[in-house]
């Protein structure tokens, strides 16, 4: 089982978290509070880019709706240009196989 070692706010104990029980996270300026599938919230110091980096150290994969906008994008004007490529590639009289 994978888990994250985290700072406690308040007190500065460590808390082992592991990576299956966490339902969501809610980054403050201050704190991070993470909320696992028992009910229960823990409130780190760590901040979102520490957290995050740690979570993509696990190969935990965090998608959001920007990133899947940008890949839709990306890969559609990709698949056009290959497609334009391709069809490039022959005259007009010629079929493509």
């Amino acid at each position: 089982m994978k888990y994250l070692e985290l700072t406690g706010y308040g007190n500065s104990r460590k808390h082992l978290i592991p990576l299956n029980k966490i339902v969501d996270i809610d980054f403050d300026a201050t704190y991070t509070s993470i909320g696992l599938s028992s009910g229960i919230r823990v409130n780190v110091v760590e901040n979102e880019e520490s957290i995050k980096s740690m979570l993509s150290y696990l190969n935990a994969q965090l998608v959001s709706e920007n990133f899947i906008n940008e890949y839709i994008e990306v890969h559609s004007a990709w698949r056009e240009m290959e497609a334009d490529n391709y069809m490039n590639d022959f005259d007009g009289d010629e079929l493509p196989f």
